[in-house]
């Protein structure tokens, strides 16, 4: 499959070239976009929004409303926050924390200090600054999916007891910007963004104790209830008779003021292995409320923070965590939890609330988090007793906590460059990701025939300007190493061969594992595996794929959904992978259902078992690839795909296909032997919540039904009248689930047109022909409608010309009823078929001719027209009486098309060469005929 490649350049260039082009790319969309209000529908309160309350109960966590964190911060002695240490049990939240005598098998998340400590034992891959770690002082945390501004917020909960670990609620929103000090004519000056720049002016920005300014400023909008307190700035006298009430605007010491609150003193005893009620009352001010952020516990006030008060609406985060200092020491105990029973947010919509993009919003959830998953955390993440991964993609929304669903473009370059070249194919697109609400997820293609939207993105991110060869593809937030993965869909015969098989049609139906990790050259894995000696970084590629349409050997030809690509990897080069050109049997093109089956096994030399991995369809082992086989050795995401490769796909001639699955089920084994490491870019190249409709943010509005049900037939075809060259076709209305936003008309069996009413006219058709037409009807999601009734007209004959000599065959004449006369005294011939007005300075250059009509009738005049020589004016009018009911002219050449109505039962055809012109003007085809 390989969605990265390109060992001939450095990485370092390639990435240089990226950023460049993603920079270029962002100005010209900021100079193109409308700049208007932010309605980003993650805001939760934003607008006229109720309250928000979540009662914690079922047995998972509602993905529309919560992402669960796997990142670490707060110094350099824990362990982060993992999602095994989130359940939700008993209408409870339990957040748990792993403490000083923990000795089980959850490990913890470390993001090694490259200012604080030797970093070299990690071996950290080319981008990748999270590994994992020791599994004490290890806590949870979750988040909302949706920013929340000014409001009260409210949580009851069971707090842990215990000294060591810091139960916690809190808002966040964080925001980076980048920038640098130097010295100009003997003034320390600020260079950089805006932002930057003003925090160094207003004193916001201050240097280290070398006199160095930081490479950036954070905007750390944040307001805290943080237990255990103590009684003032020294980490002594921690208690949970005491609480940190805490508000930030930055990150320096100047930016943040803490209420050391007393809640002893009041009779407030919060460890006491009750629920208690933590609220903050936040206010952003406006329309005559003061600034200030009130604290509640147990509906008793506590204190009020006026100072250094946020404004940009976050996100609500629920956490037990370690601090270094702060917490009172060690933890001395083994499990704790904090129970939260429930947490409630009241919207206050007040003036000073800012709607602010954040930097970083996607970074450090569990869809980030590279450790596979273990039966046992997979039955607390969903709340299963199987152990076993599965989604039947019931109901209308794609679940975030299961699925991503990619955004990005691999298989092919037109160029020399994968920053400048033209991509072979439009990438994946989420709008080609949806949920029919009958159970089955559609991934769509579209291929070189479709004309429509979404348009596709080449490899650097710009956009294509067309929608063609653009596929789909999802896969799992979390990652998977050995088990068996089965996948059940249905592979669209979308075009058929002489004997109604499914061919090749460029679009891949694919179901593969993916980690892909780039190291430069000297770490100690490149330096074991790397194949090619000149390279200044090597790739860990660990894949494996099940691929149709496959073909009988390497070369590109011979391509039949009879054969299948059965591939495994562990790098990028040709020595790093091998590929099994398996016979299936069977053309699995068929519209028709089959399970597909990948059995992988990592060797585990604990327990004696070798590596390998068997492909299956139908319950059929089909192909086994053995320890020499390149099987994959550590846990990646698995993807399911309907994407355009470059040359051995077929050609995509279609407009519209779609893939469609009925279940994912995976089974973990038991067994050891992964290696478990970070991918390099494990982030890039997804659809953000507000990209893709078939996610949801708390409050959703509408589910994104995918429609698959096509309008009804068309009925009652018929023409009501024609002409010789035109045919009036009219039809009965369609009926849609949805509605009918249009009409193929077909006339002789090929697409003439489409329309959104009930009738058409079909012009430009030849005189005594008879034409065969049927209509389809066809909706929104491109559901097409089967033929109407097929009906044969003929046109009528040719209409007579009502102008005599009308091509010129002839000369003039003297009688302007039998033919043209010349009327005027400049000179008028007809030479070779064509009639020529000779004006001069002094002279007119005319002819008419008088046609006997019919009143009310419509007619039409058409004709050529064209000068020869000096700029010269022709006209040609059409006189009813004394009135001018059609005219034209020109200076140049051409055709005329006039429509009129006589009130009388005689016209007077007059074409015309003023005088005052030098030039030739020349006349041919005249033709009179009725509509």
């Amino acid at each position: 499959m390989q969605q990265f490649s390109g060992k001939a350049k450095s990485k370092k260039v390639n990435f240089i070239r990226h950023l460049c082009s993603i920079a270029l790319l962002s100005t010209l969309i900021t100079g193109v976009l409308p700049q208007g209000k932010v309605q980003a529908y993650d805001y939760y309160g934003q607008e006229n929004t109720g309250v928000l309350r979540e009662d914690f109960n079922g047995n998972t966590l509602d993905p529309k409303k919560w992402l669960i964190a796997a990142k670490q911060w707060g110094g350099l002695n824990n362990n982060g926050v993992v999602p095994e240490n989130v359940k939700v049990e008993n209408g409870n939240l339990l957040l748990e924390a792993h403490g000083d005598l923990y000795n089980g098998p959850v490990k913890g998340l470390y993001k090694p200090n490259k200012n604080k400590e030797n970093i070299a034992p990690y071996h950290l891959a080319y981008n990748v600054d999270t590994v994992e770690r020791g599994n004490k002082r290890v806590g949870a945390a979750i988040a909302s999916k949706a920013y929340m501004g000014s409001g009260r917020y409210t949580m009851s909960a069971k707090i842990i007891p215990d000294l060591g670990v810091a139960s916690t609620m809190w808002s966040f929103h964080y925001q980076e910007y980048n920038g640098s000090v130097g010295m100009k004519n003997g003034v320390k000056v600020a260079s950089g963004d805006p932002e930057y720049i003003r925090a160094f002016k207003e004193g916001r920005l201050l240097p280290d104790a070398t006199g160095a300014y930081p490479e950036y400023y954070a905007y750390n909008h944040e307001i805290d209830i943080e237990v255990p307190g103590r009684p003032a700035g020294p980490h002594t006298g921690q208690s949970y008779d005491r609480a940190l009430l805490n508000t930030f605007t930055g990150e320096g010491e100047h930016e943040y003021s803490t209420i050391y609150a007393n809640l002893g003193a009041k009779g407030i005893h919060i460890a006491d292995g009750n629920y208690h009620k933590f609220e903050y009352r936040w206010h952003t001010g406006g329309n005559g409320e003061t600034p200030r952020v009130d604290y509640y516990i147990d509906d008793q006030y506590i204190a009020t923070n006026t100072t250094t008060l946020p404004t940009n609406a976050g996100r609500l985060w629920l956490g037990v965590w370690f601090p270094d200092a702060w917490a009172g020491g060690s933890a001395n105990f083994d499990v704790k939890q904090m129970a939260v029973d429930y947490f409630e947010f009241e919207p206050y919509h007040e003036p000073n609330d800012t709607w602010m993009p954040e930097s970083f919003p996607d970074d450090g959830w569990e869809d980030s988090d590279f450790r596979p998953l273990t039966a046992n955390a997979i039955n607390t993440r969903w709340g299963t007793t199987t152990g076993e991964f599965r989604d039947n993609f019931d109901g209308t929304w794609l679940d975030s906590s299961k699925w991503k669903v990619a955004k990005k473009n691999w298989g092919g370059i037109l160029g020399s460059s994968d920053v400048y070249g033209q991509s072979w194919n439009g990438g994946v697109h989420p709008d080609n990701v949806a949920l029919d609400g009958q159970g089955h997820l559609l991934l769509k293609a579209h291929g070189d025939y479709y004309n429509g939207l979404p348009l596709g993105i080449n490899t650097n991110g710009v956009p294509r300007n067309d929608g063609k060869r653009v596929g789909s593809a999802i896969a799992t937030s979390r990652y998977y190493g050995s088990g068996e993965y089965e996948v059940r869909m249905k592979i669209p015969k979308v075009i058929s061969g002489p004997n109604n098989e499914g061919l090749p049609h460029g679009a891949v139906p694919a179901i593969w594992t993916f980690h892909y990790q780039e190291m430069d050259a000297t770490s100690p894995e490149a330096e074991q595996f790397n194949a090619d000696p000149n390279a200044d970084y090597w790739v860990s590629n660990n894949e494996i794929d099940m691929e149709f349409p496959g073909r009988p050997g390497p070369t590109h030809t011979g391509m039949t959904f009879n054969k299948a690509l059965f591939n495994t990897w562990q790098g990028e080069n040709e020595t790093e992978y091998h590929t099994n050109y398996t016979n299936l049997g069977t053309n699995v093109s068929d519209n028709e259902w089959h399970t597909y089956k990948i059995i992988w096994q990592i060797a585990d030399p604990a327990h004696n078992i070798a590596p390998y991995v068997q492909f299956l369809v139908d319950g059929v082992i089909k192909y086994t690839a053995d320890a020499t086989k390149f099987i994959p050795t550590k846990p990646g995401r698995l993807w399911l795909g309907y994407w355009f490769p470059k040359n051995w796909g077929g050609k995509a001639n279609f407009s519209e296909a779609q893939l469609e699955i009925d279940y994912v089920n995976f089974k973990p084994y038991a067994t050891s032997g992964a290696v478990t490491q970070q991918e390099s870019y494990p982030m890039s190249g997804w659809a953000a919540n507000e990209e893709y409709p078939g996610y949801c943010v708390f409050p959703c509005a509408s589910a994104p039904v995918a429609d698959t049900v096509a309008p009804s037939t068309v009925a009652n075809l018929v023409s009501p009248s024609k002409t010789d060259t035109s045919i009036q076709l009219s039809w009965t209305a369609s009926v849609d689930n949805i509605g009918v936003t249009g009409y193929d008309i077909y006339k002789n069996n090929s697409l003439f047109t489409t329309v959104t009413g009930t009738t058409a006219v079909v012009s430009g058709l030849t005189a005594s022909t008879t034409y065969n037409f049927y209509v389809k009807a066809k909706d929104a999601a491109g559901n097409i409608s089967a033929a109407s009734n097929l009906l044969a007209v003929t046109t009528n004959p040719a209409a007579a010309n009502l102008v005599q000599n009308g091509d010129f065959s002839s000369g003039l004449v003297n009688n302007s009823t039998q033919g043209w006369k010349s009327t005027q005294t400049g000179v008028a011939d007809v030479t070779g078929g064509t009639l020529n007005l000779h004006p001069s300075v002094t002279d007119i250059s005319e002819v008419e001719q008088i046609v006997t009509v019919t009143p009310s009738q419509p007619y039409n005049l058409t004709g050529s027209i064209w000068r020869t020589g000096d700029p010269t004016y022709g006209y040609v009018y059409v006189y009813d009486g004394n009135q001018i009911i059609a005219q034209d002219f020109t200076n140049a050449t051409k055709t005329i098309a006039l429509t009129f109505t006589p009130t009388s039962n005689q016209l007077r055809v007059v074409l015309q060469a003023y005088k005052q012109q030098t030039g030739v003007f020349h006349y041919d085809n005249l033709i009179l005929t009725t509509q």
